[in-house]
């Protein structure tokens, strides 16, 4: 669990520079708030920016979606992609934009795994039949957001990427611990910081802070929602990961009996589950590599 100061929470914040919430998103988070948020009036915050309405466009007319005809309206968008969704993506893609300086990573290949993520959960629902125990909507703004201190981190640190292969190297230590011995912080805490200044829900802040803790499906001061979200993004990288390197996400071997025991299923039921996500995923996104 999170255990920072005020002193301590105020020099993370000054040291690390963390991007103020845009105009634009204020907009859209106070449409949100609204009783009955109208598709127009999203619509008609997202045009205000051409580089966020083209970003817009460019999602639902991408294969993601399977759409017979070309949408080139943001208000056929919206009522598309749902007001959470589109929330959800004007925060994406606002944060990639403030988070877009010199760097010692790809920024590119982080956020395009970011993105990965987010839809290999909602893969996971719907094959694993949990619409009821978890939104497609709330495991696809945890996916998107769950490592966005990594880029912040990789800002403020010359040798940032050297310490991520370090960390995505080694099996038997959790990836905070090693940025914390260089560090003495890690992209889960300045994950936090940046979801709060930017008024993510509580419940995703917190789990943003947590989500590379071992025993986080054992905790009592959580919700059941987020032990879900916890544990389709454990699988979520893992299957990434037998996707792309043929080899175990480095964390999975930390997390994998407490996973396994929380949707109950056994060794063989997640080589049947990772093997038929990872057919469907490749045929729903169109991915080969």
């Amino acid at each position: 669990m999170l255990d920072i100061d005020q002193y301590q929470a105020q020099q993370i914040i000054k040291n690390f520079q963390i991007p103020p919430k845009p105009q634009i998103l204020i907009e859209i988070q106070e449409v949100q708030a609204q009783s009955n948020p109208s598709a127009k009036a999203f619509a008609d915050v997202i045009s205000k920016d051409v580089a966020l309405s083209a970003a817009v466009l460019k999602m639902i007319n991408s294969p993601v979606f399977g759409l017979r005809h070309t949408i080139s309206n943001i208000r056929q968008s919206v009522v598309l992609l749902g007001n959470n969704n589109i929330v959800n993506l004007v925060s994406f893609f606002q944060l990639r934009k403030a988070l877009n300086k010199k760097s010692s990573i790809s920024h590119e290949k982080y956020w395009d795994t970011a993105m990965e993520t987010a839809n290999m959960m909602t893969v996971l629902i719907e094959h694993m039949l949990l619409q009821e125990q978890c939104s497609v909507e709330d495991a696809y703004s945890f996916g998107l957001f769950r490592d966005c201190g990594i880029p912040l981190m990789a800002m403020k640190f010359n040798n940032y990427k050297q310490v991520l292969i370090e960390a995505n190297s080694t099996s038997e230590q959790i990836f905070t611990d090693i940025e914390d011995s260089y560090y003495q912080t890690n992209h889960a805490t300045i994950g936090y910081f940046i979801a709060s200044s930017w008024n993510f829900p509580k419940d995703l802040c917190q789990l943003i802070s947590r989500h590379h803790e071992t025993d986080f499906l054992y905790a009592n001061d959580t919700t059941r929602l987020n032990k879900y979200l916890y544990a389709l993004a454990k699988l979520a990288s893992n299957i990434l990961s037998q996707h792309h390197y043929i080899k175990n996400d480095s964390e999975w071997l930390l997390s994998k009996d407490a996973v396994l025991g929380f949707f109950e299923l056994s060794d063989l039921d997640y080589l049947y589950l990772e093997e038929d996500v990872k057919e469907i995923f490749k045929i729903k996104f169109a991915f080969t590599s």
